[in-house]
């Protein structure tokens, strides 16, 4: 299989994404989140001692077979910004178009379906014009020559890249490889002096007013409270399960405040001319 004709497909499919979608800002950071919760069902809830970041599952609905998305919120937001693209990867299919487009038939093997979709996920996050540009940005911003780059200063401009995605180290790094602004070699390096390279990380970050280091520990699910009143009117399950999942994800009471008030808007009425 060849790799590089893969990776050359990754385009066309999140160009047919933009379209749909009328994505028009190449950046799309946390709005991965409201793409994702129009294909399926999300669940965002915080597991401290989960190591996984979130993983994709279809379960039967009343006879359909349906996506459900699951982001731990205990994870960094940089951490469910990229998570988010890689299982959207999932719902959409993508690592089976991409084989499609390149004439490639028979089962695809785990490894490479992955490898795919964190393709598919680094393209949509990082498109390549933009991450190209942002980087030479950067390294004008703070006056750098690109030939004479410290080590500092390179990680420096990585966690500025960072900010800007709103993803965490590890896809930068890569991405820099990938959009070859950096050789496979240097990559090699960053990746083999981890673990002291993300304490210059983590200082850098400290510097900036970012979210990327935040945990939202959000519990909800796509949707929830719109369900819950639906089943509740229906009678379709107790009230005691309804009480728990409200309590469980945290769901505030709104019907203290759910009062009609009458709303004037100064000047001629929306929507006339």
């Amino acid at each position: 299989m060849d790799w590089e004709k893969l990776v050359e497909q990754i385009p066309t499919i999140i160009k047919r994404v933009r379209e749909d979608y009328i994505l028009n800002n190449m950046i799309i950071r946390d709005d991965i989140f409201g793409i994702l919760e129009k294909h399926c069902t999300v669940v965002y809830y915080p597991m401290e001692n989960e190591i996984n970041c979130g993983f994709h599952t279809k379960r039967f609905v009343k006879n359909k077979l349906e996506d459900f998305v699951y982001i731990n919120t205990a994870k960094t937001v940089a951490e469910q910004v990229f998570t988010a693209a890689h299982e959207l990867g999932h719902v959409w299919g993508v690592a089976t178009q991409v084989c499609e487009l390149v004439g490639e038939q028979g089962k695809l093997d785990s490894q490479v379906e992955e490898r795919i979709i964190n393709r598919f996920a680094a393209e949509l996050l990082m498109p390549t014009n933009e991450f190209q540009k942002t980087f030479s940005a950067h390294i004008k911003e703070l006056n750098l020559d690109i030939h004479k780059l410290r080590f500092a200063d390179l990680i420096r401009v990585i966690v500025l890249q960072m900010n800007d995605y709103m993803v965490p180290y590890e896809s930068v790094r890569r991405r820099l490889v990938e959009t070859k602004i950096i050789t496979q070699k240097l990559g090699d390096i960053l990746l083999e002096n981890e673990e002291d390279i993300l304490i210059l990380v983590d200082a850098f970050l400290k510097e900036q007013n970012t979210m990327l280091d935040r945990v939202t520990a959000k519990k909800t699910v796509s949707g929830l409270r719109n369900l819950l009143e639906i089943v509740e009117q229906n009678g379709e399950i107790s009230i005691y399960t309804i009480k728990k999942i409200k309590r469980d994800f945290e769901i505030d009471d709104i019907s203290k405040v759910d009062d009609i008030v009458e709303i004037s808007i100064e000047g001629e009425k929306y929507g006339e001319n």
